[in-house]
């Protein structure tokens, strides 16, 4: 069984000589310093391609210390979180585990790629009743990688690590440790320091045999650079997505359905991406890559549905007098809603453990590896702005149109341009400044909430309009209730449109 906690840590190198400051005066009232020494040993495993490196994950079988067993850390910004299970007879990687890493390693072998000795000097601190609110770890650290390449190295490190929910702690401690000479590690994790070379394409960056390598031109910048190229400006923000989908992939794992959203959302940014700066990218690929995210991003949104419908009626049901609800109302709509959202869910679980997700996983990890770019891709970024600016002006002309004709539908198509375009603003950050990046993005996310509504309210008086007529034909319920709010959400349609032909003025 595997059980998990959020790894609130901050790691500093230091040098052989540097001395860990007295910290006795962040201790809370009664508290107590705490101290021991710690032999640990840690082996690491991956896959031949460092499939989890690359997804900024790591497995290590660790011996040594209270926190024996298996343990997989997994990206949780600004921290981590660190998946836990005991240790194997066979010293395999746990089933579990290896359940969970489907979707990253996809059929690959998870073997011991490094192996980590740590000598440990841990300062413990204590609160009045003995308990741990946070621990100093001072490492004296010998690794050795494994391969052809084999290479061994040592280096000193202190780790600060939060154990109670108090972060001002934790920076209290990072900053009396900076003010003694720690600066803040250049690595994420002992692995990455053991290792001596890192994946063979840097992640999110347009391959280039004149940019040396483990280097990229795409990092996040609040300014704008005129040297990027607009091939490494989309490859980097793939790659973004590239990271939330997998870490959506190991949420769905482990039945968590509040990742769908994000995942979703993911989804719809590449799909943006493709599209607005489909000029960058090989079109046959981005097409088929397209086509697949689709697919994928329909199985999540059966299931998101079926969650906001849910909330939405909820609230409407919170506000509706209760001498109104006659009958079981509420209790009709989660049955209903429920029984959808379980039917989705398990469709959903069997499809992420088959061929054709997948391989959708592999081909958005060849498109970060190596990103299929044209000619056009090479150039300046400014061109970005461009692209962006025709996808801006696509919004206010299905906008327009939508409004013109009276069509409900279009509508919704206003909505997904609008919502490209606020993808594409964020895509295209480092192009043209943070400051622009968010006003952008603010702009058209207004429009597409505004045109949500307006969808949200057209499903919701469907779902309603169904209810009502079968609980007309059920004896103990009542239609009554439906009625009403079937009434209310035709009325906010009515609305959400009134304002779409304001903001059109706006948007022109």
């Amino acid at each position: 069984m595997t059980h998990s906690m959020i790894e609130r840590e901050l790691k500093f190198d230091v040098e052989p000589d540097f001395v860990v400051p007295d910290i006795t005066a962040l201790l809370p009232e009664g508290g107590c310093v705490e101290t021991a020494t710690e032999h640990l040993r840690s082996d690491y495993f991956d896959t031949a391609d460092r499939a989890l490196l690359k997804a900024h994950m790591t497995l290590r079988r660790r011996t040594g210390s209270t926190d024996t067993g298996w343990q997989l850390k997994i990206p949780h910004p600004p921290f981590r979180e660190e998946i836990r299970t005991g240790l194997t007879a066979d010293d395999d990687v746990p089933a579990e585990l290896h359940q969970l890493l489907v979707g990253v390693v996809r059929g690959q072998a998870l073997t011991q790629i490094a192996s980590v000795r740590t000598q440990r000097s841990v300062t413990r601190l204590l609160d009045a009743a003995g308990r741990r609110v946070a621990e100093i770890d001072d490492d004296t650290v010998h690794a050795s990688s494994a391969g052809e390449a084999a290479t061994a190295t040592s280096w000193r490190e202190v780790e600060v690590e939060l154990v109670e929910d108090d972060i001002e702690l934790l920076y209290a401690v990072s900053k009396r440790l900076r003010r003694a000479g720690a600066q803040a590690s250049v690595s994420t994790s002992k692995l990455a320091r053991a290792l001596p070379d890192t994946p063979a394409t840097p992640t999110g960056t347009m391959p280039d045999t004149t940019m040396p390598t483990g280097t990229s031109k795409a990092k996040k910048s609040t300014k704008k650079d005129p040297q990027l190229r607009s091939g490494d400006v989309v490859a980097a923000y793939i790659a973004e997505q590239q990271q939330a989908i997998l870490a959506g992939d190991l949420g769905l794992r482990r039945l968590d359905d509040s990742v769908i959203h994000k995942t979703r959302v993911a989804t719809r940014r590449l799909r943006s991406t493709l599209r607005i700066y489909g000029s960058l990218l090989d079109a046959d690929r981005a097409a088929s890559l397209d086509g697949e995210l689709r697919w994928y991003a329909a199985l999540l949104g059966e299931v998101r549905d079926r969650q906001v419908l849910r909330k939405r009626l909820d609230a409407m049901l919170d506000d509706l007098d209760d001498t109104l609800q006659l009958g079981p109302v509420r209790a009709r709509v989660h049955t209903e809603l429920d029984h959808e959202q379980a039917e989705h869910w398990q469709s959903l679980q069997h499809d992420i453990t088959g061929p054709r997700y997948l391989a959708l996983l592999a081909d958005i990890d060849a498109w970060v590896t190596r990103p299929p770019c044209t000619a056009a891709a090479g150039k300046p970024a400014q061109a970005m702005a461009k692209l962006l600016a025709q996808a801006e002006k696509k919004v206010t002309r299905r906008l327009e149109h939508a409004n013109a004709t009276g069509d409900i539908h279009l509508l919704h198509d206003a909505r997904k341009a609008a919502k490209r375009a606020r993808y594409a603003a964020e895509a295209a950050q480092p192009v043209i400044g943070a400051q622009a990046a968010a006003v952008h993005a603010d702009r058209y996310q207004r429009l597409q909430d505004l045109l949500g509504e307006h969808q949200d309210s057209l499903v919701s008086a469907e779902l309603l309009r169904r209810l009502g007529t079968k609980a007309g034909s059920i004896q103990g319920e009542n239609g009554f209730a439906f009625g009403i709010l079937y009434e209310r959400e035709q009325q906010a349609a009515r609305t959400a449109r009134t304002e779409a032909r304001r903001a059109a003025r706006t948007y022109r």
